[in-house]
This record gives structure tokens, C-alpha cells and sequence, in this order.
């Protein structure tokens, strides 16, 4: 049996916040013909290909995680600059100072690493979502490599008007369906 290379995309990323506690990590491999999903819970892993010809959709839906984290962050930094203000022991003083810094480099790397996000791939059979595609950045980078790829293996890329007229068509048979069906003079026709 051939060995398949893969590159990695995305690094092992926790699939939620209480995944960290259960060691459970995925992330996101490209192979010559195939998206490969691995999600591993510490005891075992699961693997799941996505074949380019059959991925319908990429979906990215913005979610508000980082906007609260940095309001929970601005909270407690201020709930330390407080207290460090107002103390009269250089201990105290130093402490709160220390904890305060903490809590604002940990929200300037949550502004640097930019909004958040959930992703999900579509085929004809399912939609899965993609835990390690959490940020809008790194999902534009995965989505941007990917596409030249999917659009290889689909016969090229659709353009706008192209899928305009596509809808049209399924509008136009699936009203022709539904007329069929709502007039009983017409006997009904039986597609192959």
C-alpha cells in the first residue's frame, strides 16, 4: 500500500472550552486528492477524508467569543489596577501590577489573533464543523489554499452568473413540479 503525504494545515486545536480537561484535540491535514479531519481524544483518534469533488460549501460563521473574553479581560485588568493604585506595601503593589500586565498581554494576543469564528464543510451527506478553524484569519488561509484544489478536482470554478443560472433552472423544473402536481388534468409523468 502507497504512503500518502500530508500537510498540515492547522495545529491541534481542543474542540471546546472543557476539552482541554479531556485531552481531546483536532486538526486539519491536506492530502493529494482529500481534506483529512483528525480528532483524537487522547486513548484513540478518528479519521475523516473529505474528497475535493464532494465538498459542496465552506461556511464561516462570526461568533462574539473574542469581544467578550476581552471585556471579561478588560474587567479583571482593572479589578487589579485598582487595588494596585491603592496599596501602601510594595508587595501588594508589585503583585497586583504583575496580575494586571497578565491579564492585559493575554488580551492583546486575543486582539492580534483577531475575531472568531465556526467553520463547517458541506458535502451532499453531511456538514461537518471544524473545531481548528476557530479564527477568521486562519480559516481565509485554509479556505484560500484550498480552493484552487477543490476547484481542480470539480472541474473548474463557478462564477457568478453560472450560478445564477443554475438557480434559475432548479426555480423554473420546480415550478414545472409543482404545476404538474396541482393540476389533475395532467396525468403525472415518471422520471427515470
Amino acid at each position: 500500500m502507497a504512503k500518502i503525504e500530508y500537510k498540515r494545515l492547522t495545529r491541534g486545536r481542543s474542540r471546546g472550552m472543557f476539552a482541554v480537561a479531556l485531552m481531546s484535540r483536532t486538526s486539519l491535514w491536506l492530502g493529494p486528492d482529500h481534506l483529512l479531519f483528525v480528532d483524537s481524544n487522547g486513548y484513540a483518534e478518528t479519521y475523516k477524508r473529505f474528497y475535493f469533488r464532494d465538498i459542496q460549501a465552506f461556511v464561516v460563521q462570526r461568533t462574539s467569543a473574542a469581544t467578550t473574553t476581552n471585556i471579561v479581560l478588560t474587567v479583571l485588568l482593572v479589578l487589579a489596577l485598582v487595588p494596585a493604585l491603592a496599596a501602601q506595601n510594595m508587595g501588594g503593589k508589585v503583585f497586583c501590577f504583575t496580575l494586571a500586565g497578565l491579564f492585559a498581554l493575554i488580551m492583546l494576543v486575543n486582539l492580534l489573533l483577531g475575531q472568531t469564528c465556526r467553520c463547517f464543510l458541506r458535502t451532499a451527506v453531511q456538514t461537518e464543523q471544524l473545531p481548528p478553524l476557530n479564527r477568521v484569519r486562519g480559516a481565509q488561509k485554509v479556505f484560500a489554499r484550498l480552493r484552487p484544489l477543490i476547484a481542480a478536482a470539480q472541474g473548474g470554478e463557478l462564477t457568478a452568473p453560472m450560478i445564477s443560472d443554475r438557480m434559475r433552472e432548479q426555480v423554473q423544473s420546480a415550478s414545472v413540479a409543482m404545476a404538474v402536481e396541482n393540476d389533475p388534468g395532467i396525468p403525472p409523468r415518471l422520471v427515470p
